[in-house]
């Protein structure tokens, strides 16, 4: 967190990070910044080292919160921190301990040496200010602790210290800190000015626009948050950010754009780009750290990366940060990337940094709630108050967030790698590795065993699908092997430093840090948001933690914000997606925005003669591929049609023969560049003559633009439903208790969110025309009929909508569409 000023009272509060020169505090953090990095070396050493200590000294105390205040040039001044350790000598000194893991056979370079002991002399210091204010005559002094990775050993290194000149240097580091904060003020007053002015960045405002604007500005007025659902293709993005940007430039706050897909992120940048038309402000766009990693191997240590090494000394020689700064006021990866990569700097951290001083900053969902990514900003005593989040298609963090608190432990990924190390037994660490994935893989595979001949009685019979039931997970046996995960990974990075073996997803770092969020996943399992299951498919056995209902965790960081604005096209029923995202009822409002769009200019239709259940659907096949054919012949363009599953897409496209159509298939595999190539075709397809079968939920279904004649058609096959599983019979029973709609909450609810969400690809201005062809009766009954739009048709008009999709399209298109060449 960075020092908080309070001008009306003149309060200025830090932490000691804050009173390290610049470069010597941003090496603190380097590497621990939002992952998993958290949890590398030095952790499992730094805490075997504090409970050893424990045992062994009476006096020892670990984690030792210190706190002075004084005032300086008129502020009064709160500092906070953490010492590791502090004990007493015999003779009654104060010890102050900072302990710092290093490389084996390694050698601090005296850089980092200078800059560990000026923080252990820091945290003495503010003992010593204790010590005196509470009129004690207690000594004391520091040492900085040095263990070994990989061996263990220690080094004590007693430091020298003159209080008298360690206070200047504390006096001279606050006057620093209190000059930038002046000029930062100076800044502020002209980003008020620039927020007074801000235009809205098209000359006219769209039908629906002004009460998005409206709403969004009287949320951020009172510190409110919004809830919003408004039709895809109103401009929801752009009325959301322009006043959302103009009360932060106005009162000191920062926006972040959170999205589930990189395409949205697209969208966003290209608005914000036109909001900044005079270049008033900075905004920046977060990529994930692998794609931004220089290295070739995501390992984010100074000691194995030379893009970390000395990283913010060679920030600072550079001045790579204020030349991008003054470069670009659109922060693009791209650009980030380049300039990195040319003065060896870490890409991804140059970007954290950056992101630091944007005003905006557009990134995925992962950067503000995901436990193990999220930005240092939002960790959890971090104060929120001066953020807005904006977060695009917020329907789909309910299902992100589950996921983040469900890690499982999956039996053949620790048999594989134990298995492939066994071929490498000839050394000792590689030998170590291999077993203990193979006691992981046992561990699981007999449990799993052991829970399901008790419940389904012989495992070993022929079943079909998944087999999985709820089971108490073996705490005890995991919790164990907890300490020889640490001390093996720890001798393994030593290994391959020594080798120089490092490599991109390397099986056994991931199955480690895989291993470590389920054993901290073991520790939020106490209450019935949570489930814990036994789980054998095709890809063998695994243990799974359930997280059913994400919303305490969200809530966290949704309450800490300033306000925080969710928009979507899909969010009936509010009550459900505000409590399960963690809104606070009274702080939340909602608004619907109708769709403003020319009703002539869509045709809803419903094909009442095909079944898409899971039991009938394969008595359906041809006839689902013969009506899309004939509904496809019909579009005078291009169509998209999407279906529930990869699996019922691939039974069709198998069936599916449109002479005259382009076929073009989503596949599970694909990569960013066959989607961006898919894209092109349908953008620049000379007949529109493109037919693509995706995925309803999928990159082509949500967050994608298809503007003028880029898309005629829609078709979605069935509800879209989710498959069949314990853990949504589990959501089920959940929502059952909960609500008493669980199948509703559980099924229908996700599943005619992606159809509407889908459909909602095809009418996004009021020249678009085009037909959405929904195939299956059910649509047609409760309580689907009930979540389909209500521009479409009245509930208990469905029936109103059932024709044959391919005659109704060559009727509107004959009727609306103009002659072609």
């Amino acid at each position: 967190m960075p020092p908080r000023f309070d001008p009306s009272s003149s309060r200025l509060e830090l932490s000691v990070a804050d009173l390290l020169e610049r470069e010597a505090a941003g090496s603190l953090g380097f590497g621990q910044r939002g992952g998993f990095e958290r949890l590398w070396l030095g952790q499992a050493i730094h805490s075997r080292y504090q409970t050893e200590t424990e045992e062994q000294d009476p006096t020892y105390r670990r984690e030792v919160a210190l706190a002075v205040e004084l005032v300086h040039r008129g502020w009064q001044i709160h500092l906070r921190g953490r010492a590791d350790g502090v004990r007493r000598d015999p003779d009654g000194t104060l010890v102050v301990e900072e302990i710092k893991s290093v490389r084996r056979g390694g050698r601090l370079a005296p850089s980092t040496r200078e800059m560990y002991e000026r923080q252990a002399l820091l945290y003495a210091w503010m003992l010593r200010q204790q010590q005196i204010g509470e009129q004690q005559e207690t000594a004391v002094r520091a040492e900085l602790i040095l263990i070994e990775i990989g061996s263990d050993s220690v080094e004590r290194d007693a430091l020298s210290v003159r209080w008298s000149a360690l206070d200047g240097e504390v006096r001279r580091r606050l006057s620093s800190l209190i000059r930038a904060y002046e000029a930062e003020r100076l800044a502020a007053a002209e980003r008020r000015r620039i927020a007074a002015e801000l235009p809205f960045p098209y000359p006219e405002v769209r039908p629906g626009q002004q009460e998005i604007l409206d709403a969004v500005a009287l949320a951020l007025e009172q510190g409110d948050h919004l809830l919003l659902q408004a039709p895809t293709g109103i401009g929801k993005t752009v009325a959301a950010l322009h006043p959302a940007l103009r009360h932060a430039l106005a009162h000191e706050k920062r926006v972040f754009v959170l999205t589930a897909k990189t395409l949205q992120q697209d969208m966003a940048m290209q608005v914000l780009e036109l909001l900044n038309a005079e270049e008033s402000f900075h905004s920046l766009r977060l990529r994930a750290k692998a794609k931004m990693c220089a290295n070739g191997e995501v390992i984010c240590h100074e000691e194995y990366c030379p893009y970390a090494r000395d990283y913010y000394s060679k920030v600072q020689s550079t001045g790579i940060l204020r030349r991008l700064l003054d470069d670009y006021p659109t922060l693009e990866p791209e650009a980030i990337f380049s300039r990195a990569r040319d003065e060896e700097v870490c890409p991804f951290e140059v970007s954290l940094d950056l992101s630091g001083q944007a005003q905006v900053v557009a990134c995925d969902y992962n950067y503000a709630f995901d436990p193990y990514v999220a930005l240092s900003a939002f960790g959890s005593e971090e104060d929120l108050s001066d953020v807005i989040l904006i977060v695009d298609e917020v329907h789909n963090l309910v299902e992100r967030g589950r996921a983040y608190y469900s890690p499982s432990l999956v039996a053949a990924e620790a048999r594989r790698l134990s298995e492939t190390l066994a071929l490498s037994a000839a050394l000792p660490i590689l030998r170590r590795v291999s077993d203990l994935a193979g006691d992981l893989a046992d561990l699981v595979e007999q449990w799993v065993q052991d829970a399901l001949e008790l419940e389904l009685g012989d495992p070993e019979a022929p079943r079909h699908g998944e087999q999985a039931v709820e089971v108490d997970l073996p705490e005890e046996e995991i919790w164990l092997l907890r300490p020889r995960f640490d001390e093996a990974f720890v001798d393994y990075l030593e290994y391959q430093r020594d080798t120089r073996s490092f490599r991109a997803q390397d099986p056994w770092v991931e199955l480690y840090f895989g291993f470590l969020r389920f054993v901290n996943g073991l520790m939020l399992v106490h209450d019935d948001a949570f489930s814990t299951l036994a789980i054998r498919d095709a890809q063998g056995a695994r243990l799974q933690i359930l997280c059913k209902d994400p919303s305490q965790f969200l809530g966290q960081v949704i309450e800490r914000t300033h306000a925080t604005i969710g928009l979507s096209a899909t969010l009936t029923p509010f009550d459900f997606y505000r409590d399960l995202l963690g809104f606070e009822a009274s702080r939340t409002a909602t608004l619907t925005v109708p769709a403003p769009f020319p009703v002539e200019n869509r045709c809803v239709v419903i094909d009442s003669t095909v079944e898409t259940t899971f039991r009938q659907r394969v008595h359906h096949y041809d006839r689902i591929a013969q009506r899309l054919a004939d509904f496809a012949a019909a579009i005078p363009g291009n169509a998209l049609v999407l279906f529930p599953s990869y699996a019922f897409l691939a039974e069709v496209a198998e069936r599916l023969q449109v002479p005259g159509k382009r076929l073009m298939i989503q596949r599970r595999s694909d990569s960013d560049e066959v989607r961006a190539e898919i894209l092109t075709a349908l953008r620049g397809s000379l007949f529109r003559d493109v037919l693509l079968l995706a995925v309803a939920g999928g990159v082509f279904a949500e967050g994608v633009d298809y503007p003028g004649e880029m898309l005629q058609g829609v078709a979605v096959v069935g509800p879209c439903l989710p498959a069949l599983s314990l853990e949504r019979v589990l959501l089920r029973e959940y929502f059952d208790q909960r609500y008493e709609r669980g199948f509703e909450y559980a099924f229908v609810v996700p599943g005619m969110t992606r159809v509407v969400q889908a459909a909602g690809r095809l009418i996004r201005s009021a020249e678009d025309r085009g037909v959405i062809a929904l195939f299956d009766r059910r649509f047609l009954g409760r309580p689907y009929r009930d979540y389909l739009p209500i521009e479409w048709t009245e509930p208990d008009a469905a029936s109103e909508l059932i024709d044959d999709p391919a005659r109704a399209a060559r009727r509107f298109f004959a009727d609306s569409w103009p002659l072609r060449d």
